[in-house]
């Protein structure tokens, strides 16, 4: 029998039995949206009544306190047997919503509790208001540490310029996680996040994503032209250049793309299983090949 991960908590494996059930729907039409180049927006919708996007949000904030991240990388693999395109935009969605409640654990601990309300704001948005976000940091010629996105002070709040590539399920977002780089009150340059309206004034979504077997991602790259954002937008952050605050933030991102390719190497074992089932005669070398792969 193949070997699969499985949740460590009671939370992780009720989304996990979620991932399951809403997988087969995603099969269904998964090769259809790739041939046809088409944005799986129905996919969106069940995964939304589902509560999927709230999953690492806590339960007295109107998610489903999915807190272990280890979880969920083991839904996100099993959405992946259905559809990856799917998986990876929700992927990158669940990472910063992750990053936000592990900021707010973090602020909760240290006593800062006007942090820490202000991330459960955020929190309860995303979890009431079916917030859908679309990671935003991707750049050409990045520098991981320095964004070349620039938040720069206005009147009445910050004026963002920049351009985004890999901007998965842009499609669908209602809002983008945006890296920006911008300078405090003492000149220092500092990385911070911005959440801006996927339809605010100034934003252009580029229709350029054509990636062949993952059409249905939506990664479409994003300009940002004179977005305005109030004085509350742009905040905190740490400074810009400094490697161990960004990794902290980011270092689960890769155990979710790795939870993708996990989930299409086993739907692909489940496929080659039923291809040779009744079929072996004894053989060993078939048994054998399927051992290896």
């Amino acid at each position: 029998m193949p070997i699969e991960l499985t949740a460590h908590t009671d939370a992780g494996a009720r989304l996990v039995a979620i991932a399951e059930q809403l997988s087969e729907g995603l099969a269904a039409r998964a090769g259809e949206h790739d041939r046809d180049g088409t944005y799986p927006f129905e996919a969106i919708d069940a995964l939304k009544a589902a509560g999927f996007f709230a999953a690492p949000v806590p339960v007295e904030l109107g998610g489903l306190g999915v807190s272990s991240a280890h979880d969920l990388v083991v839904a996100a693999s099993r959405l992946a047997r259905g559809d990856a395109s799917v998986a990876i935009g929700v992927s990158m969605h669940l990472v910063a919503v992750l990053n936000m409640e592990r900021r707010r654990e973090v602020a909760v601990a240290a006593g800062a509790e006007r942090r820490a309300g202000a991330f459960a704001s955020s929190l309860k948005e995303i979890a009431d208001g079916g917030v859908v976000l679309a990671a935003a940091i991707s750049e050409p010629g990045q520098d991981l540490t320095r964004p070349g996105t620039i938040a720069t002070r206005t009147e009445s709040g910050w004026r963002i310029e920049g351009r985004k590539m890999f901007c998965t399920m842009s499609p669908a977002a209602t809002d983008l996680y945006v890296s920006v780089r911008y300078k405090d009150g003492d000149g220092v340059e500092r990385y911070a996040y911005a959440m801006v309206a996927a339809d605010a004034p100034g934003v252009v979504v580029h229709d350029d994503w054509d990636a062949l077997g993952m059409r249905a991602s939506g990664s479409n790259s994003i300009s940002l032209e004179g977005v305005e954002l109030s004085e509350s937008g742009v905040r905190g952050g740490f400074r810009a250049g400094d490697s161990l605050p960004y990794m902290e933030r980011n270092l689960v991102a890769g155990l979710f793309h790795a939870a993708s390719s996990l989930g299409i190497a086993e739907s692909a074992d489940q496929v080659a299983r039923r291809g040779i089932a009744g079929r072996i005669n004894g053989d060993a070398r078939p048994r054998t090949q399927v051992a290896d792969n």
